[in-house]
């Protein structure tokens, strides 16, 4: 299966895809609890950190759309720590009522975020129900990686189910510590991968 980066004028069905396949999700049912709008909310939601990785880092597009890996390069927590204001703004005004739920998440995820050594970081990864258990998640993984151990750069992320963060472990993702625990949502399960 090809894997490509996604074009602006893909953002839109990254979001869709992201949306629909994180509504269930036991972090985001969190956040967004209260919403009869959850898949409008998270397709916004999401947007805001698509676009900042569309300016510091990338998504990976599956063949047919079948799933998509937002992530950012090492440079892109100080980049996005000078728009902090900017990216805030969109929060309240996508999250509206769960603006202060969303950002205890927001800020719970950046209190646990390693600061070193310099790393990529997966925000958001998403296969569609119908691709699942195939070649989506390794063709994802395989260009993600070679883009990791090209620049020779470790990656993390967080696994909001434990089966996510098991699965994982088959691309060389090992544990990057206990649980993290953010007051009042699910444990996350944080990974790392060494650069190959």
């Amino acid at each position: 299966m090809i894997c490509r980066h996604a074009k602006r004028s893909d953002l839109d069905k990254v979001c869709d895809l992201l949306a629909a396949e994180f509504y269930n999700d036991p972090v985001h049912k969190v956040v967004f609890a209260t919403l009869e709008d959850r898949v409008d909310v998270l397709r916004r939601f999401f947007r805001i950190y698509v676009n900042l990785a569309n300016d510091c880092g990338g998504t990976l597009l599956a063949e047919n759309d079948a799933g998509a890996l937002v992530y950012f390069r090492p440079e892109a927590i100080e980049m996005i720590s000078k728009n902090h204001a900017a990216v805030n703004n969109q929060l309240i005004e996508v999250c509206g009522s769960s603006f202060a739920t969303a950002l205890a998440y927001i800020n719970g995820l950046d209190h646990f975020h390693p600061r070193t050594p310099p790393h990529y970081y997966i925000s958001l990864l998403a296969v569609n129900r119908q691709s699942r258990g195939g070649a989506v998640v390794r063709d994802l993984f395989r260009d993600l990686h070679s883009i990791l151990d090209k620049d020779h750069f470790p990656c993390y992320a967080e696994c909001t189910r434990f089966s996510t963060r098991t699965l994982l472990r088959r691309w060389g993702y090992r544990d990057a510590g206990a649980p993290l625990c953010i007051e009042g949502f699910p444990e996350l399960y944080p990974i790392w991968r060494e650069p190959q």
